[in-house]
């Protein structure tokens, strides 16, 4: 039965270790990049308003809103999908390198 039985004794095969890409490492420099500049500037550009907003206005605002939105998408989702190096290693047993060479 499941409740009395012993606890399974797993062994650990490999390690494996992730480097990053330069592709990803660039995507994510241009996703904090157009982030903040764009954040700034749209933040600038609502804060400059004064008086009546019009519809030229605020189509404007609406276009460079969704031109960064746009930006964040395509950066974020590239720095996320590109492709990560992944290295595999098997830890030796520990008399591997008791090697005993006779004649």
């Amino acid at each position: 039965m499941g409740l009395f039985s012993r606890k399974e004794q797993w062994e650990r095969t490999f390690r494996l270790r992730c480097h990053h890409t330069i592709a990803k490492d660039f995507l994510s420099a241009l996703f904090w990049l157009w982030g903040i500049v764009g954040l700034l500037f749209n933040a600038g550009a609502l804060m400059g308003l004064t008086g009546t907003v019009g519809v030229g206005t605020s189509a404007y605002l609406t276009a460079t809103s969704l031109v960064w939105i746009g930006g964040m998408i395509l950066f974020g989702m590239g720095a996320m999908l590109s492709h990560n190096d992944f290295d595999g290693e098997r830890p030796l047993a520990p008399d591997a390198g008791d090697i005993r060479v006779t004649h």
